[in-house]
C-alpha cells in the first residue's frame, strides 16, 4: 500500500474496488430486507445474519483468535462499543425501520450518513475535514435526494415519517459513530479475527432482543428462500461488506469511505431493474452521475489524514 493511496490521490483500482464493494453488497440487503419485511422477524434475521457469518469466519480465526485474546482482552472496551454498534446496532434498526418505514423515508435517512461522519470524526477525533470532502459531501448528498425525489424537488416537500424512521434514525447515527471509533480498533488484531470478536460481542448483544421477539410471538418460517436470505445477510452482506468496509475506513479515512454510502440507492435501482425488471428513468442516471462526481471530488482532492500507517495496513 503507497502513501500516494493512502492520501486520496490517484487511487489504484484495488482501492477503488475496496470503497465501492460494501455499497453494492449493502444495496442487496435494503432489497432483501425490505421484499422479507412481513415474513421474517427482524431481530431474528440480524441475528442468525451474525451467526452464519461468525461459522464461516471461525476456521480461519479460531487460532489466532485464541493466540491474540489477551490483546482481545486489553482492549475490550473499544471491540464491546464497536461490536454493539456495528454488528448489533446498525443493521438491526435498519431491519426494524424497514417493517414500517417507506423505502424513499429510509433512503433520505441513510443518505445522511456520510454528512454527519465527518461532525462526528470532528467530535471525537477532531478529524478536519478538508474544503473538497465538503464540496463532495454536498454533490453527493444533492444526487442522492435527486434520486429519492424521482427528479422532482416538490416529492421531498410531500414525504410524510412513519414510526419507524426513528429506527432509522438510530441506525443512521449508530453507523456515523462506529466509522469515527474504528480509528481505535486494536491495530494488532488482523482484520477477520477483529471481526470474529466484534461478531461475539455483537450476538451476546442481540440475544436478549431476539429471546423477547420469540416470547412476544415471532416465528422464523425454515424455507428455502429463508436459508438463502440468511446465506446471503450473513456472508456477503456481512463477512465479505464489513471486512471492505474497514479496511477502506482504514486506508481513506472515515470521512471518504462514508460517501460511498449515497451509492445504495443507486445500486439499488440498478438491481432492481436487472432483477425485478423495474425500469431505470433519468433521474437515476443524473443522481448517479452527481453521486460519483462527488465522490472523485472527496477522494481525488480531500488528502484525507492517514488513520494507519502503510505498514501496518501491509500486515493484514
Amino acid at each position: 500500500m503507497t502513501d500516494r493511496t493512502l492520501s486520496g490521490r490517484n487511487l489504484d483500482p484495488a482501492s477503488w474496488l475496496v470503497l465501492l464493494m460494501p455499497s453494492l453488497l449493502w444495496a442487496g440487503n435494503f432489497i432483501i430486507g425490505r421484499a422479507i419485511s412481513g415474513s421474517f422477524p427482524p431481530v431474528a434475521l440480524s441475528f442468525w445474519r451474525w451467526v452464519v457469518a461468525f461459522l464461516v469466519l471461525l476456521p480461519f480465526v479460531a487460532t489466532p483468535l485464541w493466540r491474540e485474546r489477551w490483546t482481545v482482552i486489553a482492549h475490550w472496551k473499544i471491540l464491546a462499543a464497536l461490536g454493539v454498534l456495528g454488528v448489533a446496532g446498525y443493521n438491526t434498526f435498519v431491519y426494524l425501520a424497514l417493517q414500517t418505514t417507506p423505502s424513499a423515508n429510509a433512503a433520505v435517512m441513510n443518505s445522511v450518513i456520510p454528512v454527519i461522519i465527518p461532525l462526528f470524526a470532528w467530535a471525537i477525533a477532531r478529524e478536519r475535514v478538508t474544503r473538497p470532502q465538503l464540496v463532495g459531501i454536498a454533490v453527493s448528498v444533492a444526487g442522492a435526494l435527486w434520486i429519492v425525489a424521482r427528479g422532482d424537488p416538490a416529492v421531498l416537500a410531500s414525504l410524510s415519517f412513519q414510526s419507524g424512521d426513528l429506527w432509522m434514525l438510530l441506525a443512521v447515527v449508530d453507523w456515523a459513530i462506529y466509522s469515527v471509533l474504528l480509528r481505535y480498533r486494536p491495530a494488532r488484531l488482523p482484520g477477520p479475527v477483529f471481526l470474529a470478536a466484534t461478531i461475539l460481542v455483537g450476538l451476546v448483544a442481540i440475544a436478549p432482543f431476539l429471546l423477547w421477539e420469540l416470547a412476544a410471538g415471532a416465528t422464523v418460517p425454515m424455507t428455502l428462500a429463508n436459508l438463502g436470505v440468511v446465506a446471503y445477510v450473513g456472508i456477503f452482506a456481512s463477512v465479505v461488506a464489513f471486512t471492505f468496509w474497514n479496511r477502506s475506513v482504514a486506508t481513506l479515512g472515515a470521512n471518504v469511505t462514508g460517501l460511498s454510502v449515497h451509492l445504495i440507492p443507486v445500486i439499488s435501482a440498478i438491481l432492481a431493474y436487472i432483477f425485478l425488471g423495474e425500469r431505470l428513468y433519468g433521474y437515476h442516471l443524473t443522481g448517479a452521475a452527481l453521486i460519483v462526481a462527488g465522490l472523485v471530488v472527496a477522494t481525488a482532492l480531500g488528502r484525507p489524514r492517514r488513520p494507519v500507517a502503510a505498514e501496518e495496513l501491509n500486515r493484514r
